[in-house]
């Protein structure tokens, strides 16, 4: 499933951004990293659901499109942990 750039990684990062603010802050404000943790593994697994052997380039992608996005960073580095796995 390749679809234009242009068009699916914009989807994509709507979802990453989505999953990344399900949880609330906690009670002192800070995001809690277990969570986020959790929710960037869960994305980076819709990433290789969607794209297999391409999830690391477009995991990358985003992360470039979002430079200040830590989740995005989260991501990229699941993606390419779950890949030297296989």
């Amino acid at each position: 499933m390749h679809e234009d750039e242009g068009s699916t990684p914009d989807k994509l990062q709507a979802m990453l951004d989505v999953i990344g603010r399900s949880e609330p802050p906690s009670e002192s404000g800070q995001a809690d990293l277990g969570r986020l943790r959790a929710d960037a593994a869960k994305a980076a697994g819709v990433l290789i659901e969607f794209y297999g052997d391409a999830a690391l380039e477009r995991a990358k992608l985003i992360e470039r499109r979002s430079p200040q996005s830590h989740f995005a960073r989260m991501v990229a580095a699941e993606v390419g942990r779950r890949g030297k796995r296989n």
